[in-house]
């Protein structure tokens, strides 16, 4: 299978730069698969096509302000995305731009003070010590870490507007994004018609994001995540007639466990790919966002709504000035 064949157009101007307001005010594409129709809505619907007996599964893992802008003592800004930590204050990060970075280069703020020493360069990943201590660092220079697509600076307000309203624990480096447009009154609203919702925690790291750059999809490997699930939520999920997947981790958390097997309450890791071909085991309908060409979360998507009706309904949604990836509008598929 040819990752070239997931490829489409994205025009810039179609991917969102700020979230719309109130959250659930953004599109919502439905697909029916069996039926083969698209319809087109305000994410507010969603409850028009929620029953009783449903749960619908959220990820609440929160997403952590690991995005960073330092100079170089030159003056050139360089842009860091913290992904693990290690001991001794020992962090793994990307960089932009990396080539410009130098072993034993320290890294400063606005005001001089050194906060970093790179201590290892290697493609674009850099090993940095700390050179502050942690809460300082996060507290004070700590940015939402916005995907590089969204071709501003992060502002103080993302921070709040790149975080689901029940995001808790967790530490996400990206955020889980078909769970944004959710609010607390739309998420009363679903439990008030019978609804289960029930909350599992991914935490978000390079696997989700990182870009396939096999010519062929299966040669491609997924980075593991860390995923917990609490004893009554498999409870609720195993006892639902039918499960709705609040985006492509927690299909991915779901889905990591066998055909005919119920979900376990406890914690593990996953580095499930999904791709067309895939049979599912558990989930029954998904809910995400549109996402980039030939990435892993379309490759899950088109396995689950089928390649040319998602490919369809992506033109459909482009036609009519959806706005797309991270901070965009939202897809319902259905059996």
């Amino acid at each position: 299978m040819r990752t070239d064949d997931f490829h489409y157009d994205l025009p810039s101007d179609r991917i969102a730069l700020y979230p719309v307001q109130p959250r659930d005010e953004c599109l919502l594409l439905v697909i029916e698969k069996k039926k083969q129709i698209i319809s087109h809505r305000k994410f507010r619907d969603i409850v028009d096509y929620l029953e009783s007996g449903d749960c619908i599964v959220l990820n609440e893992s929160r997403v952590q302000p690991v995005r960073f802008r330092l100079r170089r003592s030159s003056g050139g800004v360089i842009e860091l995305l913290f992904t693990e930590k290690y001991n001794d204050g020992m962090w793994s990060a990307l960089a932009r731009p990396a080539k410009r970075i130098r072993e034993d280069e320290k890294l400063i703020d606005e005001g001089g003070e050194e906060i970093v020493k790179i201590r290892e360069v290697n493609k674009g990943k850099v090993m940095l010590q700390l050179l502050i201590c942690e809460e300082e660092l996060f507290s004070r220079l700590g940015l939402a870490p916005l995907p590089a697509y969204i071709h501003r600076v992060p502002e103080k307000a993302d921070l709040e507007t790149y975080q689901a309203v029940f995001a808790r624990t967790g530490f996400s480096i990206a955020a889980p994004t078909a769970g944004l447009h959710f609010t607390d009154n739309l998420l009363q609203s679903i439990r008030a018609q019978g609804t289960q919702v029930a909350c599992i925690q991914l935490d978000v790291g390079e696997g989700t994001f990182r870009p396939v750059k096999t010519d062929n999809v299966e040669d491609h490997k997924m980075l593991t995540e860390n995923y917990s699930i609490s004893e009554k939520t498999a409870s609720v999920i195993n006892d639902a007639e039918r499960i709705v997947a609040v985006g492509t981790t927690v299909t991915r958390t779901l889905e990591s466990f066998e055909r005919d097997k119920s979900i376990k309450p406890g914690s593990a890791s996953t580095g499930l790919f999904i791709y067309p071909g895939y049979k599912f085991n558990h989930i029954n309908a998904l809910l995400t966002n549109f996402h980039q060409p030939s990435s892993t979360p379309l490759l899950l998507t088109c396995a689950f709504g089928g390649k040319d009706l998602v490919f369809k309904a992506y033109s459909e949604a482009l036609e009519r000035d959806y706005r797309f990836l991270s901070y965009g509008d939202a897809m319902l598929i259905l059996p």
